[in-house]
């Protein structure tokens, strides 16, 4: 049709395409731009998870961030993976990663988990990529997770998360020449999730404009920014580009744009398409949002019943959590399709239009501009 996270769960239950040998159908050669975005791809989901450090800047501490991986296998079983929060065994750890079906390697699809979340708060996603030859990765955004969130939360923060992003891009492409994804997956251009706060993430990334006069006066105010305030220093860091060119679509869920931060005007800065996905027992502002958007390429898709761990972890009391999970992953992997590999496919570019319906709960409004 055009036109805070509940913590009762554990386990989580341009670039061309090559014709290659699955392995899932021995003999057969297929484009994986022919695969349907709503099934499951070929492939199994390995794991990984590592420390990654970097400075944030000149003067401010280094930062270690926990960095998790998920890539496709050929493995039809393995160890069970260990996330920051449960497990999952349909996801297997360290096993042995697939040939890559992209002629420069697998694409990147990056994720940036919620207020007090964690990288795997969205495994399914992530499962849904890694079938199809994607990787995702995404990191823990310490001071800010499950376990070692910062009441108050830093002011820092707020530039940690952007620049997270771009730490985790850095390792994925500067593997060591031993490790088996070495050269392996191809970081010049990734769509970018977020769920909740992780949706400010996806803005931040993406270039939208810090309006500073509105950052000076939250800074100036003990109340402003989680009742810490903020140093000069910190203040200067968002007049500075936190933005990261490899990043080229966003795809924020279950929060809006923050114009406290961004001001009136501040995603016209913004290049690459945004697609936001919210829910109709979740209102977050996107009726406001979408109003107040300036003339970018911005696509508002919103799910009837769609409540804020559609999106995440599910348990959500208005909407059945697999469909909800099956909505979102398949509009999350279509806008990548079309956005990171040019796919043209009247399926998948109808999908993201919004010509083509995957369910009669989802209704789709797009700002044509950009």
């Amino acid at each position: 049709m055009r036109y805070f996270l509940g913590w009762a769960w554990i386990a989580i239950g341009c670039d061309s395409p090559k014709t290659v040998d699955t392995g899932a159908d021995v003999g057969q050669e297929v484009d994986p731009l022919s695969w349907s975005v709503e099934a499951p791809g070929p492939f199994q989901t390995g794991y990984r998870s590592w420390e990654v450090s970097y400075s944030p800047g000149e003067g401010f501490p280094e930062r270690t961030i926990r960095l998790n991986l998920w890539y496709p296998t050929d493995v039809e079983s393995g160890p069970t993976s260990l996330y920051t929060i449960g497990i999952d065994e349909a996801a297997f750890d360290s096993v042995d990663p697939a040939t890559p079906v992209y002629s420069e390697g697998f694409p990147v699809h990056v994720y940036s988990h919620g207020f007090r979340g964690y990288g795997a708060a969205s495994a399914f996603m992530a499962r849904h990529f890694a079938s199809h030859g994607w990787v995702t990765v995404a990191p823990d955004h310490i001071n800010n997770t499950i376990v070692d969130h910062n009441d108050p939360l830093p002011s820092a923060h707020y530039f940690h998360r952007p620049l997270d992003v771009r730490a985790v891009l850095d390792a994925l492409d500067s593997l060591p020449e031993d490790d088996p994804l070495s050269d392996q997956i191809n970081v010049s251009s990734a769509m970018l999730s977020g769920h909740s706060f992780g949706a400010y993430t996806t803005w931040a990334t993406v270039g939208a404009t810090y309006d500073i006069d509105n950052v000076a006066e939250m800074c100036a105010t003990v109340e402003g920014i989680h009742d810490d305030g903020c140093t000069a220093e910190e203040e200067a860091m968002f007049a500075t580009d936190l933005s990261d060119p490899r990043v080229v679509s966003t795809f924020p869920m279950a929060g809006s744009f923050r114009r406290t931060w961004f001001g009136d005007s501040g995603e016209m800065s913004v290049a690459g398409p945004v697609m936001f996905l919210g829910g109709t027992n979740d209102d977050v502002g996107q009726q406001e949002q979408f109003e107040s958007m300036g003339e970018i390429d911005f696509t508002w898709v919103e799910i009837e019943g769609g409540c804020h761990q559609t999106f995440a972890l599910g348990a959500c009391p208005s909407l059945e959590t697999d469909l909800g999970f099956h909505i979102t992953q398949t509009y999350a992997l279509s806008f990548a399709r079309v956005t990171v590999l040019g796919d043209s496919s009247a399926q998948t570019s109808g999908i993201v239009s919004g010509d083509v319906s995957i369910s009669d709960l989802v209704t789709t409004k797009s700002v044509l501009g950009g």
